[in-house]
């Protein structure tokens, strides 16, 4: 969340984020937060799944409409998110099959594609791909 926080302060979109995060309605399974998502410091499990459910499509409308030259960078960094996002709902599955195994692989091999764009902020080593 850090890095998808540090994406959109560079490309001054966190008040946009906040905005359209505290507008997201509570619905079964989702629990809003009760303050802005770039003052969230720590999260329960419970905030956790609500953050991994409304995370992209708060993404996606934060990064509508970039300019001409930011039009790659934010398409990389909605993919690479997607991508995290889609791993980590995969991984809370009680069992796994072939086919799920293979989504999984799919993801994460696109998530390593991408997480470039996420470079610049910090090192991030612990994401390198084995």
């Amino acid at each position: 969340m850090d890095l998808v926080m540090l994406f959109h302060e560079q490309h001054p979109r966190v008040d946009k984020f906040n905005e359209i995060w505290a507008m997201m309605p509570p619905y079964p399974g989702f629990a809003r937060f009760n303050k802005p998502c770039s003052h969230v410091t720590e999260c329960s499990g419970k905030e956790m799944k609500a953050l991994g459910s409304a995370i992209v499509p708060v993404c996606v409308a934060t990064c509508s409409n970039p300019s001409a030259s930011r039009r790659i960078q934010f398409t990389e960094a909605l993919v690479c998110v997607k991508n995290i996002v889609y791993v980590h709902h995969m991984a809370q599955y009680g069992y796994y099959t072939e086919a799920t195994i293979e989504y999984m692989e799919q993801y994460l091999e696109e998530f390593h594609c991408q997480k470039a764009v996420f470079s610049g902020f910090h090192t991030i080593e612990s994401t390198k791909k084995v």
